[in-house]
């Protein structure tokens, strides 16, 4: 078992370890101003303000939405996240935080980002299908099934002391160096987490009480604050893992300024284009000169699956994490899931992109003499296996690519005579 040191919940934003050091380093830099020249003193100034900015966003939140257990987490939009504050009362600030979560996307990107946890890519398909249910407002599916998988990642995510979300105090749930580990974050709002109820109540309630909900104690937990609540906890406990590698790293050295405002320029941009990225589709036109990337690729898959070349087809198939199969893996993978499935003609009707590194490609597909209408799914990855944006470094790979994804009773149109 990791010897951890002990984490004090943070008074303010301003305490958190890598908050400080970036104050004190802009003090420094400013008693330097007079030396500096004049395009690095407006960077300064720049970065200055935006550290106040975030640190004031920080604590205001927690100040009108903390003691209803809600946490800031780290994917949280800034600029989108200031509406939601401004609200006077706490009531106004929940209702515009709910639909902040509900706004395209909200969910969906830092959902993807999840697949950097090993612990956490076994139960992707099943967080997917509980964000399909909050949009469609099942919001008691979507709670049980975020519990469910919250406890499950905790407890593999430490294999050394293998304890459930459910089984931590809350003082373990103060995340390092994180805006989670406020004292009115993720540690606070994990006491009513874990609050017990012994009788049956059918009064609706608003917390995300996991003991009462899973034990059947609660039976009034179908509603979007819920639901949206679960979501914001999913999150939360993700930041809180990323702490806890983080916690057992060497320090790093104070950056230089020049360093600071590179890597804070970049994150700005970053958010920036995410923020401007629309939702588009589009039908390809595979005879133009060169063809949009996303329906290249699919074209290759295809064309490669006619021609039952497995190796080419396996090459496409998303993985996650480090870990590489080999050409020859890839291969026989292929071959034992399409093997039985002689495609003969194909035609790609519609790509959509409905996030910056999600794509579905919605596809006619004539197997064994059947016709079917399938939706491939494909993700923008890194060599590393982490999702990128498609204005990034990467390459688009099939997401859920055993075909019973895609060929089954529902996507049929027409059987084999």
């Amino acid at each position: 078992m990791v010897d951890r040191p002990q984490v004090v919940p943070y008074g303010s934003a301003r305490d958190l370890p890598s908050f400080k050091k970036m104050a004190q380093q802009i003090a420094a830099f400013r008693l330097l101003g007079f030396i500096l020249p004049k395009d690095q003193r407006k960077q300064l100034k720049k970065l200055e303000k935006d550290h106040h900015r975030l640190t004031e966003t920080v604590d205001r939140f927690y100040a009108l939405l903390g003691e209803r257990n809600w946490v800031f987490t780290d994917d949280i939009n800034l600029a989108a996240i200031e509406d939601v504050i401004a609200a006077e009362d706490t009531g106004t600030a929940e209702k515009r935080l709910i639909d902040y979560y509900k706004t395209d996307g909200r969910i969906a990107f830092p959902l993807l980002r999840l697949h950097r946890f090993e612990a956490m890519r076994p139960r992707m398909e099943l967080l997917q299908k509980a964000l399909a249910d909050y949009e469609a407002g099942r919001y008691y599916s979507t709670v049980l099934v975020l519990l469910s998988v919250m406890d499950g990642f905790v407890n593999d995510l430490e294999t050394s002391a293998r304890q459930g979300l459910h089984a931590r105090e809350a003082q373990d749930l103060v995340a390092w160096d994180s805006v989670a580990g406020h004292h009115l974050g993720l540690g606070h709002a994990h006491q009513s987490f874990i609050k017990g109820f012994r009788q049956t109540k059918t009064t609706e309630v608003t917390e995300l009480f996991r003991n009462g909900i899973v034990h059947g104690m609660l039976v009034n937990f179908d509603n979007e604050i819920v639901a949206t609540k679960a979501w914001n906890r999913l999150f939360a406990v993700a930041d809180w893992a990323d702490s806890r590698k983080r916690q057992l790293k060497p320090p790093e050295s104070i950056p230089s300024l020049k360093e600071s405002v590179m890597r804070w320029k970049g994150t700005q941009d970053q958010k920036a284009r995410l923020e401007k990225w629309q939702p588009h589709d589009y039908a390809p036109d595979l005879n133009a000169e060169k063809p949009l990337e996303v329906a290249q690729v699919c074209t290759d898959f295809l064309e490669k699956w006619r021609k039952r070349q497995w190796a080419l087809v396996g090459a496409h198939f998303m993985e996650l994490g480090n870990t590489r199969s080999s050409v020859g893996q890839l291969a026989v993978q292929a071959k034992d899931l399409y093997e039985n499935l002689q495609l003969s003609t194909w035609t790609i009707l519609r790509v959509r992109h409905i996030a910056a590194a999600v794509a579905h490609a919605n596809v006619e597909l004539h197997v064994n003499g059947s016709i079917y209408r399938a939706d491939l799914r494909w993700v923008r990855t890194d060599e590393a296996g982490s999702t990128r944006s498609e204005w990034e470094p990467g390459c688009w790979t099939l997401s859920m690519y055993g075909p019973s994804h895609f060929l089954n009773d529902e996507t049929i149109v027409r059987n084999a005579g």
